[in-house]
């Protein structure tokens, strides 16, 4: 067999192991918001100005710089269904690791390496897709690629406020900065669709909110992350390399280990930018086949939506109701049920924190006062709640002064007040019983029920 058959066998296998390894259920919650924009879009045929979707958004101007995305992921679903994403999620991974791989000089163990890593955040969605731009960005030359590349990402994911930098270290050539430079306001909001997200750090930064994503890598739960920024850092004292590959390999280190969401950007370029180490054939085949076997056998690979994470079966069962009005939920739920019931019922509040600043503060105060949350519930015409499950509650009798251990869901949705008429394995629904007739909860209400309390 000649090497020119061998590896093109190598690229088919490794294309094919990929995409099935990595087709998964959909886990990401802001999915559901970001189909659901690019809904609104085709239907509109333009761009919401604010946000047309949640109670509680503030009514600023919404820079929405992943439209793009959202009407490309809307159309696929249009065609595919939600169980067709999961199999357009693994070929988006395939898709961006072969081609790692061929701009690796064919760096097999490197690239099933990065595969692993970037699989634990990994998800159809508008940074999954930033990753390959990146890759195709470190491998541009030309002023013309690094404008168009630098055009449709800015459009895509605001992570392509990395293009000029990028361009900058690969190319050490002024053309190409300029060009990507410029090409970033070639988007529909101008030059705020670059400042928005940095404004968004900074506001991350002053802790005015917490979303997971923005959390730091913890080496206990992304060891894998660490072992490559080690490996990393010796490769390079140990072989001398390009002085722009250790300056981006730190860049993106830095981002991963400083912000969960960047992971993925940091083991897509990880065997782009590693010194060149010589392994023999055996053990560059063992190792690579080990990681990809390892994602296989640990990860989901159901199709559709994972119910342990989105209240699936509650959404039907409220849908069959018919019962109507604004629905209380937890911010990790909003995408789903805007998705679902948009316009016909409205969801208090979603994944898109910079939307919700008046709302965090407001949360805040009444998840500790019951009279600051009985506000809360008014203020917004609460009548409906698809709600998460929490761990008991310590409450305080105000009459004896007596504390008791009680299920969340009894403090939050009294049963004198709150119907409890669905539930699943992800959220129980609640309605208000004096915002409907008797008889039509009569007929969904389940009595005698405390989901929260087994």
């Amino acid at each position: 067999m000649t090497d020119a058959r061998a590896q093109r066998i190598v690229l088919i296998a490794l294309f094919l192991a990929i995409a099935l390894a990595a087709v998964a259920p959909i886990r990401n919650y802001d999915l559901f918001w970001h189909l659901a924009t690019g809904r609104w879009i085709a239907e509109h045929h333009a761009l919401p100005r604010t946000d047309p979707f949640s109670i509680a958004a503030d009514q600023v101007a919404w820079i929405n710089g992943e439209w793009l995305f959202q009407v490309i992921a809307w159309g696929m679903n249009e065609v595919t269904g939600l169980e067709g994403l999961s199999f357009v999620r693994a070929l988006l991974a395939a898709v961006t690791f072969t081609l790692v791989y061929l701009l690796s000089k064919r760096d097999l163990l490197l690239t099933c390496i990065a595969f692993a890593g970037a699989m634990q955040t990994f998800d159809f969605r508008p940074s999954g897709v930033a990753m390959l731009f990146l890759v195709l960005t470190i491998a541009a030359r030309s002023w013309i690629a690094h404008a168009v590349l630098a055009a449709l990402w800015i459009n895509i994911h605001p992570s392509a406020l990395l293009a000029p930098g990028v361009a900058a270290l690969s190319t050490r050539r002024v053309a190409p900065v300029l060009a990507s430079a410029a090409a970033l306001l070639i988007n529909p909001y101008g030059w705020r669709s670059v400042i928005a997200p940095l404004e968004l750090m900074s506001r991350i930064g002053s802790g005015e909110f917490v979303n997971a994503e923005w959390l730091p890598s913890r080496v206990t739960q992304f060891p894998l992350l660490y072992v490559c920024v080690l490996g990393g850092a010796v490769a390079f004292v140990w072989k001398r390399e390009e002085w722009w590959r250790v300056a981006l390999f730190a860049a993106l280190a830095y981002l991963a280990i400083r912000h969960v969401r960047h992971q993925g950007l940091f083991f897509a370029a990880f065997p782009l930018l590693m010194p060149r180490i010589e392994t023999r054939r055996s053990l560059a085949y063992t190792g690579a086949a080990a990681a990809v076997l390892l994602v296989l056998f640990t990860a989901d690979h159901r199709l559709g939506v994972a119910p342990e994470r989105f209240p699936k079966n509650s959404v039907a069962r409220l849908r069959q109701t018919g019962l109507g009005g604004n629905i209380y939920n937890p911010d990790q739920f909003g995408g789903f049920l805007i998705w679902s019931f948009y316009p016909q019922r409205r969801a208090l509040t979603d994944g898109r924190n910079e939307l919700h600043a008046t709302y965090m503060r407001e949360y805040a105060r009444a998840r500790v006062d019951q009279r600051a949350w009985r506000a809360l519930l008014r203020k917004y015409r609460i009548d409906l709640a698809v709600d998460e499950y929490r761990a008991p509650l310590e409450v305080v009798d105000a009459i004896t002064g007596q504390r008791q251990t009680m299920p969340a869901s009894l403090a939050y949705w009294p049963r004198r007040e709150w119907a409890l008429i669905g539930f699943d394995e992800a959220a129980m629904v609640f309605a208000r019983r004096d915002a409907y007739p008797q008889d039509a909860l009569a007929h969904w209400e389940i009595r005698e029920s405390v989901p929260d309390a087994r």
